[in-house]
């Protein structure tokens, strides 16, 4: 599925579906151009090649396996590999999603394979405030890169809630499975860690290095981003040094009642 929201100034704001001429909207000067391309048929990611003239190498990329986030500059346009964490509570634990985004002068192209709900609220956002895209697709970009890391919160509570459970368990009488289950919350946190950092990096670089597509103004707001993903990564440390200590008080605790039990033997 493709869905657009093009903007001019003749025009002002107007969200398209289907497929539509691209390759003439990008041309028509002061205009900017979303396209959002939802779990794309091959007719319709044939637009990639056809009216964008994206590298075939990366169209290769956005259908084909996961990659790990990152950032190229091809000069006239970036394409960015961005992940967003969810929380299965059936029993997977965490997992990414990934989201394929391709930035002109005047374009963003998004491809997907999942739902992403904050991209949904960002198209109602264009169309209450055409100011979100009439600035540019930097500042789009932007935006759409918030929304997704304001979205990592849905992940992080789910783990605050499993931790308090923990918690009550660890210091109360531990069952079993307790210990399996700050295993699990562990590796969880590591790869909440292993797709943050990298953004991290990510995000400092569009923020830091200005280029001829993103100015030193948008830089700004990519530090912004930056920021929020560093607090982040700040929470996931604070998150693994409390399952350490829940170890430590799990062992402390079967250690006493082994003693325990060898002193009622040994009588």
């Amino acid at each position: 599925m493709i869905r657009t929201v093009h903007y001019s100034r003749d025009s002002g704001i107007e969200q398209l579906s289907g497929i539509s001429n691209f390759s003439e909207l990008v041309k028509a000067d002061g205009s900017v151009l979303w396209v959002d391309m939802d779990r794309p048929t091959d007719e319709e990611a044939y637009c990639l090649t056809h009216d964008f003239k994206f590298h075939p190498l990366l169209i290769e990329d956005v259908i084909a396996e996961p990659h790990p986030p990152k950032v190229d500059d091809l000069e006239d346009y970036l394409f960015v590999v961005f992940h967003t964490p969810y929380y299965d509570h059936g029993g997977e634990g965490l997992g990414t999603n990934e989201i394929d985004l391709f930035m002109g002068k005047n374009y963003v192209v998004s491809v997907r394979y999942q739902d992403f709900p904050p991209l949904d609220e960002i198209v109602k956002r264009c169309m209450r405030d055409e100011r979100v895209i009439s600035r540019g697709p930097e500042f789009l970009l932007y935006t759409i890169l918030d929304y997704l890391v304001d979205d990592y919160d849905h992940s992080l509570k789910a783990i605050e809630t499993i931790i308090r459970q923990l918690e009550k368990d660890v210091f109360g009488d531990p069952p079993r499975e307790t210990l399996r289950g700050i295993f699990d919350l562990r590796e969880d946190i590591v790869e909440l860690k292993q797709i943050v950092a990298p953004q991290r990096a990510m995000l400092a670089r569009l923020s830091r290095q200005p280029s001829e597509l993103i100015s030193e103004k948008a830089g700004i707001y990519f530090r912004d981003v930056y920021d929020h993903l560093s607090r982040i990564e700040d929470q996931a440390d604070s998150y693994r040094e409390l399952l350490n200590t829940f170890l430590e008080v799990y062992f402390s605790t079967l250690s006493q009642r082994t003693n325990e039990v060898m002193k009622v033997l040994t009588i």
